[in-house]
Protein backbone atom coordinates (compact mmCIF):
# COMPACT_ATOMS: atom_id res chain seq x y z
CA UNK A 1 0.00 0.00 0.00
CA UNK A 2 2.79 2.45 0.86
CA UNK A 3 4.53 1.85 -2.46
CA UNK A 4 1.24 2.32 -4.30
CA UNK A 5 0.57 5.60 -2.47
CA UNK A 6 4.11 6.76 -3.33
CA UNK A 7 3.44 6.54 -7.07
CA UNK A 8 2.96 9.98 -8.66
CA UNK A 9 -0.75 10.64 -9.31
CA UNK A 10 -0.35 10.95 -13.07
CA UNK A 11 1.37 7.55 -13.19
CA UNK A 12 -1.29 5.74 -11.21
CA UNK A 13 -4.34 7.26 -12.87
CA UNK A 14 -5.29 3.89 -14.28
CA UNK A 15 -3.56 1.68 -11.71
CA UNK A 16 -5.22 -0.54 -9.15
CA UNK A 17 -3.80 -2.47 -6.21
CA UNK A 18 -5.21 -6.00 -6.12
CA UNK A 19 -3.78 -8.69 -3.85
CA UNK A 20 -0.59 -6.64 -3.29
CA UNK A 21 0.01 -6.30 -7.04
CA UNK A 22 -0.16 -3.02 -8.96
CA UNK A 23 -2.18 -3.57 -12.13
CA UNK A 24 -2.14 -1.03 -14.91
CA UNK A 25 -5.06 -0.68 -17.28
CA UNK A 26 -4.79 0.73 -20.79
CA UNK A 27 -6.44 4.05 -21.42
CA UNK A 28 -10.12 3.57 -22.32
CA UNK A 29 -11.15 3.93 -25.95
CA UNK A 30 -13.85 6.07 -27.54
CA UNK A 31 -16.71 3.59 -27.03
CA UNK A 32 -15.79 3.07 -23.37
CA UNK A 33 -15.63 6.84 -22.80
CA UNK A 34 -18.93 7.39 -24.59
CA UNK A 35 -20.71 4.82 -22.39
CA UNK A 36 -19.06 6.28 -19.27
CA UNK A 37 -20.25 9.76 -20.19
CA UNK A 38 -23.80 8.61 -20.98
CA UNK A 39 -24.07 6.69 -17.71
CA UNK A 40 -22.73 9.68 -15.75
CA UNK A 41 -25.28 11.97 -17.41
CA UNK A 42 -28.07 9.49 -16.61
CA UNK A 43 -27.02 9.16 -12.94
CA UNK A 44 -26.39 12.84 -12.16
CA UNK A 45 -30.04 14.00 -11.95
CA UNK A 46 -31.01 11.05 -9.75
CA UNK A 47 -28.33 11.79 -7.15
CA UNK A 48 -28.71 15.59 -7.21
CA UNK A 49 -29.42 16.82 -3.67
CA UNK A 50 -28.93 13.37 -2.11
CA UNK A 51 -26.30 12.22 0.37
CA UNK A 52 -25.01 9.65 -2.12
CA UNK A 53 -23.03 11.09 -5.02
CA UNK A 54 -21.75 9.54 -8.24
CA UNK A 55 -18.04 9.71 -9.05
CA UNK A 56 -16.07 8.70 -12.10
CA UNK A 57 -12.73 6.92 -11.69
CA UNK A 58 -12.26 7.74 -8.00
CA UNK A 59 -10.07 5.37 -5.99
CA UNK A 60 -11.99 3.08 -3.63
CA UNK A 61 -10.16 1.19 -0.90
CA UNK A 62 -11.57 -2.19 0.10
CA UNK A 63 -9.45 -3.76 2.83
CA UNK A 64 -5.95 -3.95 1.26
CA UNK A 65 -7.14 -3.48 -2.32
CA UNK A 66 -7.57 -0.23 -4.22
CA UNK A 67 -9.95 -0.22 -7.16
CA UNK A 68 -10.81 2.53 -9.60
CA UNK A 69 -14.37 1.80 -10.73
CA UNK A 70 -15.52 3.53 -13.88
CA UNK A 71 -18.39 4.96 -11.81
CA UNK A 72 -19.24 4.61 -8.14
CA UNK A 73 -22.09 5.86 -5.98
CA UNK A 74 -20.60 6.87 -2.64
CA UNK A 75 -22.86 7.57 0.30
CA UNK A 76 -20.86 8.08 3.51
CA UNK A 77 -19.18 11.51 3.72
CA UNK A 78 -17.05 10.27 6.63
CA UNK A 79 -15.28 7.74 4.37
CA UNK A 80 -13.65 10.28 2.05
CA UNK A 81 -9.97 10.96 2.45
CA UNK A 82 -8.04 13.42 0.34
CA UNK A 83 -7.06 10.61 -2.00
CA UNK A 84 -9.92 8.10 -2.04
CA UNK A 85 -13.06 6.63 -0.57
CA UNK A 86 -12.32 4.22 2.29
CA UNK A 87 -14.95 1.51 1.99
CA UNK A 88 -17.43 -0.16 -0.28
CA UNK A 89 -19.53 2.03 -2.58
CA UNK A 90 -23.29 1.63 -2.71
CA UNK A 91 -22.91 0.98 -6.45
CA UNK A 92 -19.77 0.25 -8.46
CA UNK A 93 -19.91 0.24 -12.25
CA UNK A 94 -17.30 -1.38 -14.48
CA UNK A 95 -17.35 -1.08 -18.25
CA UNK A 96 -15.74 -4.18 -19.74
CA UNK A 97 -12.69 -3.90 -21.94
CA UNK A 98 -10.41 -6.70 -23.15
CA UNK A 99 -7.63 -5.72 -20.75
CA UNK A 100 -9.80 -5.66 -17.62
CA UNK A 101 -12.47 -8.25 -18.33
CA UNK A 102 -11.09 -11.04 -16.12
CA UNK A 103 -10.64 -8.73 -13.12
CA UNK A 104 -14.04 -7.09 -13.59
CA UNK A 105 -15.98 -10.34 -14.03
CA UNK A 106 -14.32 -12.40 -11.31
CA UNK A 107 -11.84 -10.71 -8.96
CA UNK A 108 -13.72 -7.44 -8.45
CA UNK A 109 -17.11 -9.13 -8.36
CA UNK A 110 -15.99 -11.32 -5.45
CA UNK A 111 -14.04 -8.63 -3.61
CA UNK A 112 -16.89 -6.11 -3.85
CA UNK A 113 -19.30 -8.71 -2.55
CA UNK A 114 -17.05 -9.66 0.39
CA UNK A 115 -16.44 -5.98 1.26
CA UNK A 116 -20.14 -5.21 1.67
CA UNK A 117 -20.86 -3.67 -1.71
CA UNK A 118 -24.60 -3.35 -2.27
CA UNK A 119 -24.75 -3.38 -6.05
CA UNK A 120 -22.27 -4.06 -8.87
CA UNK A 121 -23.02 -3.19 -12.49
CA UNK A 122 -21.06 -4.86 -15.29
CA UNK A 123 -21.47 -3.03 -18.58
CA UNK A 124 -20.74 -4.92 -21.81
CA UNK A 125 -20.16 -2.61 -24.78
CA UNK A 126 -19.99 -5.63 -27.08
CA UNK A 127 -23.40 -7.12 -26.22
CA UNK A 128 -24.94 -3.77 -25.18
CA UNK A 129 -26.08 -5.22 -21.88
CA UNK A 130 -25.69 -4.38 -18.20
CA UNK A 131 -25.63 -7.10 -15.58
CA UNK A 132 -26.65 -5.90 -12.12
CA UNK A 133 -25.58 -7.89 -9.07
CA UNK A 134 -27.70 -6.80 -6.10
CA UNK A 135 -25.72 -8.56 -3.41
CA UNK A 136 -27.99 -8.04 -0.40
CA UNK A 137 -30.93 -9.54 -2.32
CA UNK A 138 -28.75 -12.22 -3.89
CA UNK A 139 -30.16 -11.23 -7.27
CA UNK A 140 -28.56 -10.97 -10.67
CA UNK A 141 -30.44 -9.18 -13.46
CA UNK A 142 -29.40 -8.70 -17.05
CA UNK A 143 -30.72 -5.74 -18.99
CA UNK A 144 -30.65 -5.50 -22.78
CA UNK A 145 -30.71 -2.52 -25.11
CA UNK A 146 -34.53 -2.50 -25.28
CA UNK A 147 -34.97 -2.55 -21.48
CA UNK A 148 -34.76 -0.11 -18.58
CA UNK A 149 -32.31 -0.89 -15.81
CA UNK A 150 -33.86 -0.75 -12.33
CA UNK A 151 -31.53 -0.49 -9.35
CA UNK A 152 -32.16 -2.95 -6.54
CA UNK A 153 -31.04 -0.47 -3.87
CA UNK A 154 -32.34 2.87 -5.13
CA UNK A 155 -36.02 2.30 -5.84
CA UNK A 156 -36.49 5.24 -8.21
CA UNK A 157 -33.25 4.80 -10.15
CA UNK A 158 -34.23 3.64 -13.62
CA UNK A 159 -32.12 4.03 -16.75
CA UNK A 160 -33.18 3.09 -20.30
CA UNK A 161 -30.23 1.29 -21.86
CA UNK A 162 -31.01 2.94 -25.18
CA UNK A 163 -29.75 6.15 -23.52
CA UNK A 164 -26.44 4.53 -22.56
CA UNK A 165 -25.12 2.76 -25.64
CA UNK A 166 -24.16 5.02 -28.55
CA UNK A 167 -26.11 4.70 -31.74
CA UNK A 168 -24.19 3.44 -34.75
CA UNK A 169 -23.33 6.22 -37.24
Amino acid sequence: MEEFDALPMDERHLCELIDDMVLMAPRPGVLHQSILFNLSVALAPFFKGKTCRPFSELEVRLNKDIFVPDISALCDPEKFSEQRYEGAPAIAVEILSPGSMRNDLFTKLNKYHLAGEQEYWIVSPKSKTIIVHTFWKREVSEYTLEETLASGIFEDLKIPLSDIFPKAP
